[in-house]
Order: C-alpha cells, then sequence, then structure tokens
C-alpha cells in the first residue's frame, strides 16, 4: 500500500465507517464471544496495543507477541513465535482481512471442529490464496494453483487444538531449518491430510483481504451494506427486556440514555431502573434538534463518564443520539466528513417510540444549524442494535401515528422509484408497503390491544428505514419540508400529499411513453402490483383514498405568496434522486394541484 504503510501497518487502514480493519475485527470477534487474543506485531506495534485500549474491550485478554524479524520472515515465523500462547481451540486470521458480521456467527455455529473459507462462485485470483479441495477437505492452498478443483480462499480458519497442533508441528520443522519467509500454509501443505480442514463456502458473504489502496475502497464499499442489511433488529415479545443484557455483552458499563417525554411514559424506564441500569440522563432537546442541543449532549456524555448511548423516543431523540455518538467518536465539535476515520467506536442502542421515520436504520440524521437544517451522514451513524417494541406505540397521540405511518409509506414509494435504487433497497420497500397495507387499518381501527398489527407497522417503517438507507428520498421528501414549516402539519401528512401529486405525474408520462415515462414505467409497474391495482393511476388511487380515510386532508393554501416559497424551498439533493427530472414550473404544478388550485398535479 505504498507510502500508507510507512507509518502505520495495513490493518490500521480505516474503512468508510470510520473504524480501522482491525478495530473491526476485534469488535465484531468479541461480539461474538471471543475473549482471548493473541496479537503477532511487526512494525507500529504500539498502534495495535492502542487499538485494544477501547471501553467495549475491557475485560477481554489481549497478548502481543512481536516478530522482531518482520522485515526478512513471513508469518510462518509470527505463527512459530506465537505457539506457547495458542493453546485450545483457536479462531486464526490474517490483520488484513475484512469480513462481515454473519460469516463469523456461520463459522462459530458450525459444528465441524477445523474449517477454512472458500468460495467456489469466484473467479480465481492471479495472486492470492486459492485451495485445491477434495471430498469437501483443503488439500493445498498456494497462489501459484489454478487446476479445476481450485477455488478462491481466504486465511480465516476455525482449529481445533489437534489440528492446529498438526500444523504447528510442521511450522516448527521450516522453522528449525531456516525456512522463515515461506507462507505458513507451506508447512499445512504437508500434513493437509492429517489437519483434515473442510471447506466453509463464504458465497454471498464478504471475505476480502486488503493489499492496495484500490482494495481498500471496494472492500468498504462493499461490506459497508452487508453492515446495513446485519444490523441487528430485535422485534420478537420481551427483546425489551435484553437491553441490559445487549449492553453487557458489548462491554457497556454506563450508556447516557437519550430520551424525552416518550421515555418518561415507558415502561422501558422502571424497567432499566429495576435492572440496576447505571445510564445518564439527556433529554435537552428540542422537536427540530438544534447543534447547541447537541453539544450539550456530548458534554453529558463525556463529564459523565459514559460509553455508549441509549436512544428510547421518536425521530428527534434517535437523530440526537446519533449525532452525539459521531462528534463523541470523533473526539470533536465539529461534525466529521462522511467516511472520516474516527477515534472511538460508540455502541448505541435504539428503541424507536414511532413508526414512521426509520432514522433507526439509517446512517444520517437532522440538526439545525444556525437556524438551518442540514443532514449529517457517517456509516458509523447506523445504531448497532434496534428494538421494536410495539407497546410503546400505545400513547401515540392519533394523528401522530397516522403521520408517521404516512411517512413510512411515502419512504417505501419513493425509495422503490429512487434513481439511486438497487435489488435491496426495492426489496426492502415493497416489504415495507406489503406490511403497511395489510395491518393498517387493524392498527388505527381494532381493539387498542391487537400488538401483531402494531408490531408489523413497526417492522414496516424499520423497512422503510433501511430503503431509504441505502437510496434516500426523492421529489414528494423534497418538497414536504416547507409546507410542514408553513402550515404547522406533521412531516409525514406534508410528504403523503404531495407524493400524491408526483406519483400521478409520473404516471401520466408513462401513459404517454414519454423517454421519462418509459424509464420509470418499471417502478410505476412494481406498485401498482403491490398496491392490488388494475393500472397506475389506480394506484395512485388507493393512496388518495387513504388519506382520506384517515382523514388527512391538504390544508388551505392561504396566503398567495406562499406558493412562491414552497417552490423556491425544494431540496435540491432529495429532487435530484428522482426518477423524472421536475422543472420549476413542474413543481409549481405539482404544489397547485396540492392545495386543489389545480384538478391534476401537471400542465393541461
Amino acid at each position: 500500500m505504498g507510502e500508507f504503510t510507512r507509518s502505520r501497518p495495513k490493518s490500521m487502514a480505516h474503512l468508510s465507517n470510520g473504524e480501522t480493519i482491525f478495530g473491526r475485527q476485534l469488535r465484531l470477534l468479541a461480539s461474538a464471544g471471543i475473549s482471548k487474543f493473541v496479537v503477532t506485531t511487526g512494525l507500529f506495534a504500539d498502534q495495535l496495543r492502542a487499538e485494544t485500549e477501547v471501553p467495549h474491550l475491557a475485560g477481554r485478554e489481549f497478548t502481543f507477541v512481536p516478530n522482531i524479524e518482520f522485515d526478512s520472515t513471513n508469518y510462518i515465523y509470527s505463527m512459530y513465535l506465537a505457539r506457547k500462547h495458542l493453546d485450545g481451540d483457536v479462531l486464526m486470521l490474517h490483520g488484513d482481512l475484512v469480513f462481515n458480521r454473519l460469516i463469523l456467527e456461520r463459522l462459530l455455529a458450525d459444528p465441524r471442529p477445523d474449517l477454512a473459507m472458500v468460495n467456489e462462485t469466484l473467479p480465481l485470483p492471479e495472486k492470492d490464496f486459492k485451495a485445491r479441495v477434495s471430498g469437501g477437505l483443503v488439500r493445498e492452498v498456494s497462489v501459484d494453483i489454478f487446476d479445476d478443483d481450485c477455488y478462491a480462499f481466504q486465511p480465516f480458519y476455525k482449529l481445533s487444538e489437534r489440528a492446529l497442533q498438526v500444523w504447528m508441528s510442521r511450522v516448527t520443522d521450516f522453522v528449525d531449518r531456516g525456512e522463515k519467509a515461506v507462507y505458513a500454509e507451506n508447512a499445512l501443505n504437508e500434513v493437509a491430510v492429517d489437519a483434515a480442514i473442510a471447506t466453509l463456502s463464504y458465497e454471498g458473504h464478504s471475505v476480502d483481504e486488503v493489499d492496495t489502496l484500490d482494495d481498500l475502497t471496494q472492500v468498504s464499499n462493499k461490506v459497508r451494506l452487508f453492515d446495513f442489511a446485519e444490523q441487528a433488529v430485535l422485534s420478537e415479545a420481551e427483546d425489551v427486556t435484553r437491553i441490559p443484557e445487549l449492553l453487557q455483552s458489548a462491554g457497556v458499563h454506563r450508556p447516557l440514555l437519550v430520551g424525552g417525554k416518550s421515555f418518561d411514559a415507558s415502561f422501558v424506564k422502571p424497567l432499566l431502573a429495576d435492572r440496576d441500569v447505571d445510564f445518564v440522563r439527556f433529554s435537552a432537546y428540542s422537536a427540530n434538534p438544534k447543534l447547541d442541543e447537541v453539544k450539550a449532549g456530548v458534554e453529558v456524555f463525556r463529564s459523565g463518564g459514559c460509553d455508549a448511548i441509549v436512544s428510547v423516543g421518536g425521530g428527534s431523540a434517535i437523530d440526537v443520539a446519533k449525532c452525539i455518538q459521531i462528534l463523541v467518536a470523533s473526539d470533536s465539535d465539529v461534525f466529521p466528513p462522511f467516511g472520516a476515520s474516527l477515534s472511538r467506536r460508540v455502541p448505541h442502542l435504539c428503541v424507536p417510540t414511532s413508526a414512521g421515520t426509520g432514522s433507526e436504520s439509517t446512517h444520517f440524521a437532522v440538526v439545525y444549524i444556525d437556524g438551518d437544517k442540514h443532514s449529517i451522514a457517517h456509516d458509523a451513524m447506523v445504531p448497532d442494535w434496534v428494538i421494536l417494541e410495539p407497546r410503546l406505540l400505545k400513547s401515540l397521540p392519533d394523528y401522530h401515528k397516522k403521520a408517521s405511518l404516512l411517512d413510512s409509506l411515502s419512504q417505501c414509494v419513493e425509495s422503490s422509484w429512487a434513481a439511486s435504487a438497487t435489488d435491496q433497497s426495492i426489496e426492502y420497500a415493497v416489504q415495507g408497503i406489503r406490511l403497511i397495507l395489510d395491518n393498517v387499518f387493524a392498527y388505527f381501527h381494532e381493539d387498542d390491544a391487537d400488538e401483531d398489527a402494531a408490531r408489523q407497522i413497526l417492522t414496516a417503517a424499520n423497512l422503510g428505514g433501511k430503503a431509504i438507507n441505502l437510496t434516500k428520498t426523492t421529489a414528494p421528501h423534497a418538497m414536504s419540508y416547507k409546507m410542514t414549516e408553513l402550515y404547522d402539519i406533521a412531516h409525514g401528512h406534508a410528504v403523503a400529499l404531495c407524493l400524491v401529486g408526483v406519483w400521478w405525474y409520473f404516471a401520466k408520462l408513462a401513459a404517454d411513453a414519454t423517454p421519462e415515462g418509459l424509464s420509470v414505467a418499471p417502478a410505476l409497474d412494481r406498485l401498482t402490483e403491490v398496491f392490488g391495482a388494475e393500472n397506475h393511476r389506480d394506484a395512485v388511487s388507493t393512496l388518495e383514498n387513504l388519506l382520506e380515510e384517515l382523514r388527512m386532508p391538504a390544508p388551505p393554501l392561504g396566503d398567495p405568496a406562499n406558493l412562491d416559497d414552497l417552490v423556491k424551498s425544494v431540496n435540491q439533493e432529495r429532487l435530484g434522486n428522482s426518477p423524472v427530472a421536475l422543472t420549476e414550473a413542474d413543481i409549481r404544478a405539482l404544489y397547485e394541484f396540492v392545495f386543489a388550485l389545480r384538478s391534476v398535479p401537471f400542465s393541461d
């Protein structure tokens, strides 16, 4: 990695979530229950030691084994030097290996005692390891083999004490005769039959080495999507009672609790008190969180000796918590740019008390700076755990419940047609829409004790958050923000009103077979099917009927000058993510439709 490794090991390279490769390895391994670590080091060992001296690794045992001949030997010699510290079963991996959480869990859960990772679907790499496989067992590992029985291989092993000793015995033989500059796998190859290491496929997972700066960029972009998808979302009954257990498993001793009135009114507060969770409370924030409020929360975190964050509340509480988290993690009072390296990782457990924003699963948050709305984004802002507890929705005012649901539905619809839509985001969006349509009337019209409907709506909101986390939102959201401010209506209410017009406009373009309409037609077809409609326009009517059923009409325009203010205010970033470019005249026509100044949302 050239100049980069002149001052640090490869394993100290930072990924897009701000943590180092080594720090990520330690976090995932520790969260999987690994408590003893043996780290072989060369140059810059002090940097690796510092990476272990963080709150969430407290109580883990680290042994550092220096290899002073690092510049003339390969890791076969480091393995040899560590031999006295390797007893029992082990996981063994290279320090530049980036992997996702679920492949680690799969490796540990597999009952077979000795495993190594292969991927039969990848093309054979030119310069990296391949494994020769026979009968499901590794027979040879080398960079120089390319036969039909060879597959892409990554040096991530689960080894029983027996297999490790078989391998280590031959490693010792190599070192004793002075062969210290070869791969440790050269020794393994001579005893592969006796070691009997089986293969575990990592197809569909992310297991990659980082050898170049280009590798770092590609691997970082790849694994972030796995991290988003594998966020721990707990939605079973009584999962909320696991909060103390989850915090303890992450080595958390004193979290900052971010929550306002909804936390005070919830059963979560006495639950934490009964379990003796030692938290520091922060509630000094407003519905539209301001930078000064976030900074006050950072000061409470630091002065209170906190080591994690628990947020219990709606979108404002969660956004405040995420903003506090990223400032603490960056050890700064200035928000870091997207992808910037961080000084530490701050665990965050989130318990949403509304079903709409999806903020519990996004990597961005809103904060007001000098009166202007800003979106702060960093991959580290995605909470580590989310607990979906339907009983927390019971105390929501009816209007808030309706607006939140409409926000979630709008997120799903917009994400499904966004210019940046992916197969994964579309899957989230479609699942979210189905859950909302299947449960909306039970959620509002049946007995309040119907927790299943509430649970499904919470899940739908979370899926909407996951969808826009990948795509962001589009024109209806871009148009809604000023409406919320001017007319004092909830965000979800405003965005759903805008969604009707935008959706109808797209349907007209598709019906007219314009180039823009043809490009958006597949997304409209998908929405028509999900909404159970006969055609694009009927799908829009389903949303219109829902707004009428929920009694969520548009407010009167009021001052005619409001129309100009609305048109000028449209969020250009969100507008740019729309599948169809909208002119100022288009936006004006859409607003006129919202306020019943025209019968259709486009120029006749």
